[in-house]
């Protein structure tokens, strides 16, 4: 039997369960470059990420909230 393939918001959750801030690089490096729409899709399924934007650059960080 076939597994299913793991889709980019099942990848980005993944990363971000640890709930530890995680520069945008990193999600492109390990999702792809784009990657806000399985940032999108995951808000739509009810998961709560937060964004900020930190330093000069205005780098994003993003992390999953946990209630």
């Amino acid at each position: 039997m076939r597994k299913a393939k793991k889709t980019k918001v099942d990848l980005l959750i993944e990363v971000l369960q640890d709930g530890k801030w995680h520069l945008g690089d990193e999600l492109g490096d390990k999702l792809g470059n784009h990657f806000n729409d399985a940032i999108r899709k995951a808000r739509l399924q009810g998961f709560k990420v937060e964004t900020k934007l930190v330093g000069i650059g205005h780098k994003r960080h993003y992390r999953l909230l946990t209630v």
